[in-house]
């Protein structure tokens, strides 16, 4: 994939970022740059964030009873990450259906100034207690749904998998 393709990082800062950090010296592998476990972890630190944002958070697991599992991910990598290097990421919400939503996170690589990967998810609302597949409550989904309009609203986009996506 070219770069060509990919959004800048002043197009991605038009997301506020879910969450920054510095890599730390534990973050790296024996390649010299971070270790895909750790830009994964971060990546879903991020998303927990974002949805913490969209009211899905510890209360609404504890009282509720309702949470997202992850059902199909597809982590892409464009550009390395090294230690002490200034990272952000930037949850873009893509889609929603009743029980599931669409969406990327932009790892920005503030250092370097650019893209360093993105991680494209479909995560599944559940009912905790039956462990399946449930509507969003109305005010989770709302939330959710003005995200979704807000970022459709961008004038860039984000190379995903292809195949995956709310299937109606």
């Amino acid at each position: 994939m070219s770069a060509a393709q990919l959004p800048s990082v002043a197009e991605v800062m038009q997301i506020p970022a879910a969450l920054t950090a510095v890599a730390g010296p534990a973050w790296e592998d024996g390649n010299g740059h971070v270790n895909v476990a750790h830009i994964y972890g971060f990546h879903v630190d991020a998303s927990e964030a974002a949805l913490a944002h969209v009211g899905i958070d510890e209360e609404y697991r504890t009282v509720r009873r309702l949470g997202v599992f992850s059902m199909e991910q597809h982590l892409r990598f464009h550009d390395e990450v090294h230690i002490g290097e200034e990272i952000s990421a930037h949850a873009r919400w893509l889609d929603r259906g009743d029980k599931v939503f669409h969406g990327v996170s932009v790892l920005v690589n503030h250092t370097a100034g650019r893209i360093a990967n993105t991680l494209e998810m479909l995560e599944g609302h559940v009912d905790l207690g039956s462990r399946r597949t449930a509507p969003f409550s109305t005010d989770v989904a709302e939330r959710i749904d003005a995200e979704v309009a807000r970022h459709r609203a961008l004038t860039w986009q984000v190379p995903l998998s292809g195949p995956m996506g709310v299937r109606r």
